[in-house]
């Protein structure tokens, strides 16, 4: 009887804990709830602005080379957007196909340790007149639109991109890819 006891208590502590928490197929489309943009949809479309642009600067060379200065996203939605995902994701592509971003934010920061090092205190000394300017800004936003379709509320997403020359302030590329979404019903993440 003892063993049978033992034996069933086995068999459902096996069970229980093998219905924990399971780990989700990443290659797995997901909607959110709210119709906001997943994780997954914010780095495919990084990797396709990201690698469009590449296409662009091979058909247009620049000859003193091209160093792009990328802004944080702008998110214009009513959903919490992870943007930071989205600049990561697109910073590190960009680099993949061999155009180099350039930290603007960061300038002061690397001036100061520059003008510390030539004074004599470290052990290597870093040049000055080495640090890059972009010769092009790349701007991104994040915006919705919201409507009815057939009686049915949709949620269009767009991620907005836009290469400016920074000498001549022209926008010499530009970009969008949109998301459509059926909102869920009952749903209170979409504000309708």
């Amino acid at each position: 009887m003892n063993r049978v006891f033992f034996s069933l208590l086995s068999v459902s502590l096996l069970l229980a804990c093998s219905s924990g928490a399971k780990r989700l197929d990443d290659k797995t489309d997901f909607v959110a709830d709210s119709g906001g943009l997943t994780s997954q949809e914010l780095v495919r479309a990084a990797e396709k602005l990201a690698d469009e642009i590449g296409v662009f600067f091979k058909e247009n060379p620049a000859e003193a080379g091209v160093f792009v200065a990328h802004y944080p996203t702008r998110n214009d939605t009513s959903e919490q957007i992870q943007t930071e995902l989205f600049d990561n994701a697109f910073v590190s592509k960009l680099i993949k196909n061999k155009i180099y971003t350039v930290r603007t934010k960061t300038r002061e920061q690397s001036l100061n340790e520059i003008q510390f090092s030539l004074s004599g205190l470290t052990s290597n000394r870093l040049s000055i007149g080495k640090l890059k300017s972009p010769n092009y800004f790349v701007r991104c936003e994040i915006n919705e639109n919201m409507f009815t379709a057939d009686g049915e509320k949709i949620v269009e997403q767009s991620i907005n991109i836009e290469l400016v020359e920074v000498e001549t302030t022209i926008a010499v590329w530009s970009e969008k890819v949109s998301y459509r979404k059926q909102a869920v019903r009952g749903n209170k993440g979409v504000g309708w």
